[in-house]
């Protein structure tokens, strides 16, 4: 392996453990998975998915070339309508250096939009 290897491998890891660090900040936010939980290779994704509401099974679509595009844009487009920002536009940013990851897990917002739960009555229905 030359420098240039060794260099490259050092800025991936860089890299993930900043992007993985900001998803465990939006974990915080909707308190699911503690930090630790957010480094672990995969699982991180899939704790994204339930901050996101939506099914885990679509980090499987991120393994698939092509479909994974359509995938990224649902899970960060979701993610930013529950902390009440818009989904197209964090959604097609997050395909350009994950930047709107990095505002969501910086910025003041807090989760909006709370998931159906069930067996719990929901808002605007008589409990029995």
């Amino acid at each position: 392996m030359g420098e240039t290897d060794i260099n490259m491998i050092i800025v991936w890891l860089v890299m993930y453990f900043i992007c993985s660090y900001a998803m465990g900040k939006i974990g915080k936010k909707f308190a699911i998975g503690t930090m630790a939980l957010y480094f672990i290779p995969v699982y991180n994704l899939v704790l994204t998915c339930r901050c996101a509401g939506v099914s885990p099974w679509w980090v499987l679509g991120l393994f698939v070339p092509v479909i994974n595009i359509a995938v990224i844009v649902y899970i960060y487009g979701s993610l930013a309508e529950r902390l009440g920002k818009n989904f197209w536009l964090n959604g097609i940013g997050s395909l350009i250096l994950c930047i709107p990851l990095f505002i969501m897990a910086w910025d003041g917002s807090r989760p909006v939009k709370q998931l159906e739960q069930p067996g719990l009555p929901q808002e605007g229905t008589a409990g029995a």
